[in-house]
């Protein structure tokens, strides 16, 4: 058996159906918002901010009391210079070593030389004296050896000679040779103070310094006068001999050249 419809009013929500406007509810600012949902939307348009007032104000460049632009120079624009690469000081330090180094022993060579190239040396008194003829003359020997004590020095001599030559071509122009071999600190001091003593046995004058040429050392050339004669005395000293010559009858330009002569036929460096 089909039951009718019920027809009476439920307690449901009523429902608006058809076409039938819908009542307003709700809150009223909920009402005029919906009022304004069927209208069309204003355009809106974005306003940028006003740009800002900037006012250029001219800043003075610093200057120097005496002109340009200062101790640190003009301004400068663009990237800072590259780093200025520090050079190492050890190549100059080690080259200033060796020079140091070099000079000193440069030096002490040059200081040391003379004295192992002159000392210890001898004297060869039967060596051969080109020009010179070698004589045994008693009286001649002994005026040799009063004349050897004139020679001075702070050393001990290691060997005393006398001897005694003649001109080849004169035997009236006789020599008196006489001297020492011993260690000699200071040559030109032994040799000016033995040419002094010798003054003091016989007459000398004029002493004048002399080049010793290759065989170093002092050298020095005086007038003098023996046995009422004219005569030239000669001496030579180095590191190892001290000697002095008497050449009677001879000039100093005569004897200069027989000094050097005599001096290198005899010495003997051991």
């Amino acid at each position: 058996m089909t039951l009718p419809p019920d027809e009476t009013p439920t307690q449901r929500n009523p429902t608006w159906v058809g076409s039938a406007s819908v009542p307003a509810g709700g809150t009223r600012r909920r009402r005029q918002w919906d009022d304004t949902l069927d209208l069309p939307a204003e355009p809106q348009t974005r306003q940028e901010p006003a740009a800002p007032h900037v006012v250029y104000v001219p800043v003075p460049t610093p200057t120097h009391p005496r002109g340009g632009y200062g101790p640190y120079g003009p301004p400068r624009f663009g990237p800072p210079p590259a780093p200025r690469r520090r050079r190492s000081k050890w190549p100059w330090v080690l080259l200033f070593i060796f020079a140091l180094c070099a000079g000193c022993c440069g030096g002490s060579y040059a200081w040391a030389r003379p004295y192992w190239v002159q000392y210890p040396a001898s004297v060869d008194t039967q060596a051969t004296v080109p020009g010179l003829t070698r004589v045994d003359d008693a009286s001649a020997h002994k005026q040799a050896q009063e004349l050897q004590k004139s020679l001075t020095s702070d050393h001990l001599d290691e060997q005393g000679f006398t001897v005694v030559y003649q001109d080849a071509a004169s035997r009236q122009q006789r020599v008196l040779v006489f001297g020492a071999t011993r260690f000699i600190t200071d040559p030109a001091r032994d040799l000016d103070a033995s040419m002094r003593k010798l003054g003091t046995r016989i007459q000398i004058s004029d002493v004048r310094e002399i080049d010793p040429g290759a065989f170093g050392g002092e050298q020095r050339c005086a007038a003098s006068r023996l046995d009422g004669r004219s005569a030239t005395v000669c001496g030579w000293s180095d590191h190892g001999v001290i000697a002095i010559a008497v050449f009677a009858g001879k000039n100093l330009q005569q004897a200069e050249p027989a000094m050097r002569n005599l001096r290198g036929s005899i010495v003997r460096r051991d």
